[in-house]
């Protein structure tokens, strides 16, 4: 699933995906890298400026690659 963008999305929507691409499958590990997410944070705390409108996923999840 592509991440929706802000201008064409609702709260809700984004939401949704940020739980169904970082839903955790422990213990059975799918890799979905949301236990290593920067300090420990929940995917919805990282993402929280995408989920609320402000600030587009690509430009958020770019940071776990700095």
């Amino acid at each position: 699933m592509i991440a929706p963008q802000i201008d064409y999305s609702d709260r809700d929507e984004r939401l949704a995906f940020i739980h169904e691409r970082f839903h955790c499958m422990a213990p059975a590990c799918g890799h979905c890298g949301s236990c290593r997410l920067p300090k420990g944070q929940t995917a919805e705390e990282f993402f929280a400026e995408y989920i609320d409108g402000h600030q587009e996923f690509a430009a958020i999840a770019a940071q776990l690659w700095q």
